[in-house]
């Protein structure tokens, strides 16, 4: 009843957002066109999505790079490398094309006609290195060029998100996905839905993307893949392992989905498959979840030298990441409070995260610190404040659980355990065995 009447309470404050993000998708996407953009945007768009579409950014990027050597710099060129040097970097994980990114996106940003995208392309750029709060002016000053510019609202919408401004990123999904229907559109308003505790309604999202034409291969990848997490997420790991298989299909070898066939398998013991796939996913593409995974995985197979290796490589990645301008203290406190290490720090990088970007994903890991660090009482609220979308998420209801246990509300306690597991049994390696010997 409690939380009826909570997400009953989000509704009517968010009652203003238009109908698209509560509501099922529109099932005619290419009643828009390119009207939407300027014709300068549309026709860079245009050469961007031709030149991802052979699937092989990596030899797009070489292309781009080897016309600046021979013509000289030129805004459009660099644009195009700016915006592909952040494909690169989502296929790899290397944190170094963000920096290429930055370099090329200002310079083009530099030239009296240049075009809005490179303004949007910074803002996405900030967002992916979590600088959310540099991120808002730059989608802006690309609105006010181009109003209906999709990729600054998408990246106008994650900055808020990330700030916690949620009503606002639910209206900059909402027009986005208006104006250019899209599998970067809808998985926006995927993962708004799931948010709200609607993992159904996020299902629909992605699935209508999924009847979208889309010629870059990875990018319909990558909506199965987030399909395969909704799926896990709610415990559902049958159809999760097909979704990541789906995924593999469309996009051969695609490590993203290997790293979620290998979560499925570790979750269900079977560290005979999960051991060797984590490798090779934590080889082929190093980031820090994929290693904490991992580790994780070895730990509880009772590899302990191999899991130290593994999770001393964490760090590694995010020393890297850093350098290269990505904020990673909210990763590292979580991970550095799930495994009893530096406690003290771990809380303030946590409050440093929350500081800056008071989500309620920040909200939930200060929640973690401040328990782990014996501060229970000071833990709750933010907990509280973590739940307040009514958000689905068994590792946020095992944190409710644990402070509530410390503060010696054991019967609260118990029923927040429930919760977790009956969200998904399966949340984690480390902590749903702790969930399962208390809710008992």
């Amino acid at each position: 009843m409690r939380r009826t009447r909570f997400i009953t309470a989000a509704a009517l404050m968010l009652g203003l957002v238009a109908a698209f993000l509560f509501g099922r998708p529109s099932q005619h996407p290419g009643a828009t066109d390119s009207a939407a953009a300027t014709s300068a945007d549309a026709a860079v768009l245009s050469q961007l999505l031709n030149g991802l579409a052979g699937n092989d950014t990596q030899a797009y990027v070489s292309r781009l790079e080897r016309r600046l050597r021979a013509r000289g710099p030129d805004g459009d060129t660099l644009l195009l490398l700016g915006l592909a040097y952040q494909q690169r970097a989502r296929e790899t994980g290397n944190p170094r094309f963000f920096t290429l990114s930055e370099l090329a996106l200002r310079r083009a940003n530099a030239y009296p006609q240049s075009s809005p995208l490179a303004a949007a392309g910074l803002a996405s750029l900030a967002v992916s290195r979590h600088r959310f709060g540099a991120a808002v002016p730059f989608a802006r000053a690309a609105l006010r060029a181009n109003p209906e510019d999709a990729t600054a609202l998408g990246a106008l919408g994650d900055a808020w998100l990330n700030l916690g401004r949620y009503h606002q990123a639910f209206v900059a999904y909402d027009k986005m996905a208006f104006l250019s229907p899209s599998v970067a559109s809808y998985s926006r308003v995927a993962h708004a839905r799931e948010l709200l505790g609607r993992p159904r309604a996020a299902a629909e999202a992605l699935e209508l993307a999924l009847t979208l034409r889309v010629p870059v291969r990875e990018h319909r990848a990558a909506a199965l893949v987030q399909l395969g997490n909704l799926h896990f997420n709610t415990g559902a790991l049958r159809a999760a392992r097909r979704s990541y298989s789906a995924a593999l299909a469309v996009y051969p070898g695609y490590v993203h989905a290997q790293a979620g066939l290998a979560h499925v398998e570790a979750s269900i013991g079977d560290f005979r498959t999960a051991l060797p796939l984590f490798r090779l996913v934590v080889e082929r593409l190093p980031l820090p979840q994929y290693a904490i995974w991992q580790g994780d995985a070895l730990r509880v197979a009772g590899h302990r030298a191999a899991a130290r290796r593994a999770y001393e490589l964490v760090s590694v990645i995010g020393r890297v990441q850093a350098a290269n301008g990505v904020r990673t203290e909210l990763l590292t406190a979580l991970f550095d409070l799930d495994h009893g290490r530096k406690l003290v720090g771990a809380l303030s990088r946590a409050r440093t995260a929350w500081g800056r970007a008071p989500s309620i994903d920040s909200e939930d890991v200060l929640a973690w610190g401040l328990l782990r660090n014996g501060r229970c009482r000071e833990a709750l609220p933010h907990s509280v404040r973590a739940l307040r979308l009514g958000t689905r998420d068994a590792l946020k209801f095992f944190h409710r659980a644990m402070i509530e246990r410390c503060l010696g509300h054991d019967a609260t306690a118990t029923q927040w355990f429930g919760r977790a597991l009956s969200v998904n049994p399966h949340f984690s390696l480390l902590w749903a065995p702790v969930a399962r010997r208390y809710a008992s």
